[in-house]
């Protein structure tokens, strides 16, 4: 079973972004998705985004996350 997280979109370059999950950067392949844009927050998984969101709901996911995981 896999977890999808949301991170933060920082940077695009070619096919590839650099991501944020709460100060952990990582390279993710945008092959899936065109539109994303630095500044929005995507669903990554297995590498790939595979689904942008509204900040709202991912900044309203991460702080569940982090709950559940303190």
């Amino acid at each position: 079973m896999c977890l999808s997280l949301p991170a933060k979109i920082l940077k695009i370059k070619n096919e590839k972004a650099i991501v944020d999950f709460s100060g952990q950067k990582a390279e993710v392949s945008m092959i899936l998705i065109k539109n994303a844009k630095p500044g929005h927050y995507a669903i990554i998984n297995n590498g790939f985004i595979i689904k942008t969101m509204p900040p709202k709901e991912a900044e309203k996911t991460i702080k569940e996350i982090k709950e559940v995981t303190k």
